[in-house]
């Protein structure tokens, strides 16, 4: 095998001394342009908005909870000031871990690729891959068992070689660096931080448990994405990306169907008890032509004190799902709006309006990567040398993580536009003003939200309207 240990620009690409060096020069020079900037804008991101949405409030203080004049157009109307003083506190402290996951992933992918550390991995790699071609003790195998070295064949007939070896050792070494990066924020994020605030009913044992459940099948389903990528673009280099968003289209409807089964993995589910809730679900999905296959509870209460629903599923998996602790804190009436709002979503113009969104979407972001990964072929500094070459997957990434980022607000207003129109069917379906309003109040107190965020918040952050635009909608509601 050819060492890679030196780096060589194709002949395809190699120029004079005179007309090569500036080139690249400028080339890399605007790579770190854009890095310093995307770095900067970040943490200037990171340092602003938490102090910007901890501005005054603009609504007057002359309301009380449980005053004679409270006004419905008000939070105070709703919540204390110690309620919502706390719950801001919470969100915003939430929104800094977020923004300094922001800067690590970015920070990550810059050194791995700057340093060079993606190359040493590749080098890495290919040695663990000629290792297992060339070892007496696996060729011998290989003999005794010809039906392995037949299953060995088919992605060598893919990749054109022991090339798909080399990326999967590539990405078994990744995913350790990653894990290893961001497990301390992980832990702190997913498991202290609501313990903090006391919204999480996560014991130490079950949290572990749950991590090493999720690092083995991320780590299997992740290496399948690599080696789908990589084995495309060993094959029709130029157009991989074309035939990649084909699949991933078609593939999400595959996702939702099977995606029921998979929360098995980690959660308990029983069928909800006869009685008026049940009744009360069950007749307003045959409404609305709902065929479910059951409705369940999940134990969601060993792990946090919030509360959610939700549909899930496609076809014969279709089915609800709520959080037991959901049916402790909130009345049948309310659950029922709950469910209103889910099958709202759940209506074929909405999901189909989502699907399109989200094909659009991959489309571009795979677009964009498909042209990032072939220019960077042409900087030594990110050391690889065609798309084909596995240690330009964190450029990859970065190029993913980076689309994704500027696309979110869009995204974002989109799904809120989605959200407030599921809100005014939901009120169609269920018309009962009095229950929206007061499960909103509920799930506002019990998942600690930001009821009244400043409007930069929301258009960067927010995927829901805020609390007073939902309540706006049951006051404004005709129920006649």
């Amino acid at each position: 095998m050819k060492s890679t240990d030196s780096f060589e620009i194709p002949p395809t690409r190699r120029q004079t001394g005179t007309d090569f060096l500036p080139v690249r020069c400028r080339r890399m020079s605007m790579v770190l342009v854009i890095a310093v900037l995307s770095t900067t804008s970040l943490l200037v991101s990171a340092l602003a908005f938490p102090s910007v949405c901890l501005a005054e409030d603009t609504i007057p203080n002359r309301v009380t909870v449980d005053g004679s004049s409270a006004n419905p157009s008000d939070p105070r109307s709703y919540f204390t000031e110690e309620e919502m003083a706390a719950w801001k506190q919470y969100r915003l402290k939430k929104l800094w871990i977020h923004l300094i996951g922001l800067g690590s992933i970015l920070l990550f992918y810059l050194v791995l690729i700057v340093t060079g550390l993606n190359g040493t991995l590749k080098r890495v790699a290919e040695r663990a891959a000629t290792w297992c071609y060339t070892d007496p003790a696996l060729l011998r195998i290989g003999k005794r068992w010809p039906f392995l070295a037949g299953m060995v064949k088919v992605p060598e007939r893919l990749f054109g070689g022991r090339q798909w070896l080399e990326v999967l050792f590539y990405c078994v070494f990744f995913l350790f660096l990653i894990r290893l990066f961001f497990f301390p924020q992980q832990f702190y994020q997913s498991y202290w931080f609501d313990r903090e605030y006391g919204l999480s009913n996560y014991s130490l044992s079950l949290w572990i448990l749950d991590y090493v459940k999720a690092l083995c099948l991320g780590t299997l389903l992740f290496s399948l994405m690599v080696f789908g990528i990589y084995g495309l673009i060993a094959r029709v280099t130029r157009w991989w990306w074309l035939l990649l968003w084909g699949g991933v289209s078609i593939a999400i409807f595959g996702y939702v169907a099977v995606a029921p089964y998979g929360e098995h993995i980690y959660s308990n589910f029983h069928p909800l008890e006869k009685g008026e809730l049940r009744d009360r679900l069950e007749s307003l999905a045959d409404r609305e032509g709902l065929q479910l296959e059951d409705i369940l509870v999940v134990d969601a209460s060993r792990r946090t004190k919030k509360v959610n629903a939700y549909l899930s599923g496609s076809g014969p998996s279709e089915r609800i799902v709520l959080y037991d602790t959901l049916i402790e804190a909130f009345t049948p009436r309310e659950i029922t709006v709950i469910l209103a709002h889910e099958l709202a979503h759940w209506r074929e113009p909405d999901e189909k309006r989502s699907y399109a969104i989200f094909s659009l979407t991959v489309f571009c972001v795979l677009a964009l990567a498909s042209s990032v990964l072939k220019w960077g072929t042409r900087i030594r500094r990110f050391h690889y040398h065609s798309p084909t070459d596995v240690a330009g997957l964190p450029v990859l990434f970065l190029t993913f993580f980076l689309a994704f980022q500027v696309l979110r607000p869009v995204n974002l207003s989109l799904k809120r536009a989605r959200e407030a129109d599921a809100d005014r069917k939901s009120i169609e379906l269920v018309c009962d003003p009095e229950a929206f309003i007061t499960t909103h109040v509920k799930l506002a107190r019990l998942n600690h939200s930001y009821v009244d965020p400043h409007p930069l918040y929301v258009i960067l952050f927010a995927s829901h309207p805020p609390f007073l635009q939902r309540v706006q909608v049951a006051l404004t509601a005709d129920c006649n």
